[in-house]
């Protein structure tokens, strides 16, 4: 089944040339030109992916984004022609799954496009089971998109659902930054970024008993983070 796109730009010429091509490989393209349209059709129906400028007439689309992300697990690539380092650092922290700077290329679109679906939907077989990881009180299932800590479901992010799985999936083992930045942001190269300290943050909130003194993603100055092998940690007796 073809992925439904969803692109949001004032700019019509823009979204004519975007969508044409994109059709033309194959997606089904909705265009909208004001935050007002994007959530309008958010709401109605049911999209693959959004591809959002930060320029938008009505909003800002920063603003646009922090409120989707809030309420939708949809993956967002942000396409804009603002250049500011801090513009695309704030869209990655807020949840953007990707920032693709205007002009680009076509192509360079089509493979972000892919990437990010690839990462929102492709199976994944680390355990046994195919689509279960599980650990100290942990259980993330692929398939359903869904994590339980200590049989409780914990709602995540799209970008925290991803970043948790490349730590379960290599227990025990240190993963350096810069290999989460790539595997799970697309990231290529090195980049000063506090993207990923952000969103472990937010996964330590969700999972450990004490964010501020981490039991189960620890951190390994200088290098990165690792997911750390043990006996699952009791819940808080609240009796």
């Amino acid at each position: 089944m073809a992925a439904r796109i969803l692109l949001c730009d004032d700019d019509r010429e823009f979204c004519r040339s975007v969508s044409s091509i994109l059709a033309a490989h194959g997606y089904f393209v909705s265009i909208a030109h004001t935050g007002a349209q994007t959530q309008a059709c958010l709401q109605q129906h049911s999209y693959s992916l959004l591809l959002l400028d930060l320029m938008l007439p009505d909003t800002d689309g920063l603003g646009l984004l922090a409120e989707l992300r809030q309420k939708s697990m949809i993956p967002i690539l942000v396409t804009s022609a603002r250049d500011a380092q801090g513009d695309r650092m704030a869209a990655l922290e807020l949840g953007a799954d990707g920032y693709l700077q205007k002009p680009f290329e076509l192509r360079e679109l089509r493979a972000r496009i892919d990437a990010c679906l690839r990462r929102a939907g492709q199976p994944w077989s680390a355990t046994a089971s195919g689509n279960v990881l599980e650990s100290r009180g942990v259980r993330l299932d692929v398939r359903q998109q869904r994590v339980w800590t200590n049989g409780e479901q914990t709602k995540l992010t799209p970008k925290e659902f991803e970043l948790l799985r490349e730590l379960l999936a290599n227990e025990g083992q240190i993963c350096t930054s810069q290999d989460l930045l790539w595997r799970v942001w697309g990231y290529g190269e090195a980049i000063q970024t506090r993207t990923l300290s952000v969103h472990i943050g937010r996964l330590r909130h969700h999972i450990e008993q004490d964010p501020s003194n981490p039991e189960l993603i620890v951190t390994m100055p200088g290098v990165g983070y690792m997911f750390t092998e043990g006996k699952p940690i009791e819940p808080h007796n609240t009796n």
